[in-house]
């Protein structure tokens, strides 16, 4: 640590050092934007709006490792260029049709993001890791999007003895050894004749390409109604929920799905403890899943007490609802909770559905 003996007697003080090494050339990072729009109502009851925009991030203040040897903390320094473009609508309607009123907006953005620079002493960022392995498990790359998934991919499950001893190199060795019936097949894409950390890739997406929501506001005499719900498209999430390095801990419920024999599973491998395949002690495409979702957020009904009644009572106003928040959620995702910001799921506890009853009185 920091603190330090001093005197005859050793009396141990607090010392203070840096944390990290000074970067005397780290700057602010600089962002520019471009937007081109347009708002218009149109045939009485719609409205539109268009937006384009591109906007670069120049300098993008990041983390430079290390070798350990070094002693203090990483320093942090302006090593890499991004770009998002994109567009966004949003489109609304609005009637009266006798009692009912109602009001309908909905909006859609699409975005690209992609890192054009990386300083040039280095080829890549190296991103989030998993487990006491320190298992990466994304990355950032000139051309692809910032902090994308960094795997192997696979290409199905062994079914066979037969299977496994067909999937050689060009000497005829084996490409995996260690694998039997039931462990998954991984690619050798460089070709190079052995599997390694050389043969990982890009392996998934956690940025969102499309993002949406609705919006429902109508009433009808005294009743009147709120419906909110979002959601998103184009995006990936890593499944890292189980500890790999932990043999006997829970296993997700998908698991009762796994391969057990000839035919039984293309996508689950088997179950073994010492896992000599390394079928889950590697970040791969079987981690990777779908993270489209859209969820109904906030339903709310309400109904106001008639003015004549309120007169009555000396009230001015009086209402009463009911709502419900994180009603439901549609996805294909098999974890707690498919909205997580970066796209690494390591347990993220789900968003509560709950219910409110309450009243607004104006005296």
């Amino acid at each position: 640590g920091r603190n330090y003996s001093f005197g005859v007697n050793d009396v141990l003080v607090n010392g203070v050092a840096p944390n990290s090494a000074s970067n005397p050339d780290v700057r602010w990072e600089e962002q520019e934007q471009i937007n081109i729009g347009l708002d218009m109502r149109f045939l009485r009851h719609f409205s539109l709006t268009l937006d384009y925009f591109d906007k670069p991030t120049d300098g993008i203040l990041q983390i430079v490792r290390s070798p350990l040897l070094f002693g203090q903390g990483d320093p942090t320094a302006n090593i890499s260029d991004m770009n998002n473009t994109g567009f966004e609508i949003e489109l609304g309607y609005e009637n009266k049709i006798g009692d009912f009123t109602f009001d309908i907006q909905g909006n859609l953005s699409y975005v690209k993001n992609e890192v054009k620079f990386i300083s040039n002493e280095i080829d890549f960022l190296t991103g989030d890791r998993f487990g006491p392995q320190g298992l990466e498990v994304t990355r950032t790359s000139v051309g692809l999007p910032i902090g994308y998934f960094f795997g192997y991919q696979t290409d199905g499950i062994f079914q066979n003895d037969a299977e496994v001893a067909a999937h050689v190199n060009a000497d005829g060795n084996l490409l995996q050894p260690d694998a039997a019936p039931g462990d998954f097949k991984f690619l050798d894409l460089n070709g190079d004749g052995t599997l390694d950390d050389d043969d990982r890739t890009f392996i998934g997406d956690p940025t969102p390409t499309w993002t949406y929501g609705f919006t429902l506001n109508a009433s009808w005499r005294n009743f009147d109604m709120i419906l909110f719900g979002q959601g998103v498209w184009g995006n990936n999430l890593m499944n890292l929920t189980r500890r790999f390095d932990l043999p006997f801990a829970n296993y997700g419920g998908e698991a009762l799905g796994r391969w057990t024999g000839e035919g039984t599973s293309t996508n689950y491998p088997r179950l073994i403890l010492d896992d000599p395949n390394r079928n889950f002690n590697r970040s791969s495409d079987f981690h990777v899943h779908d993270g489209a979702f859209m969820r109904i957020k906030t339903l709310q009904i309400g109904y106001n007490i008639p003015k004549d009644v309120l007169n009555r009572i000396g009230i001015q106003a009086a209402k009463f609802y009911i709502s419900g928040n994180n009603l439901y959620t549609f996805t294909k995702y098999k974890g707690f909770e498919p909205e997580i910001i970066g796209g690494i799921d390591r347990g993220i506890y789900p968003q509560a559905r709950f219910y409110l009853v309450g009243t607004n009185i104006t005296f």
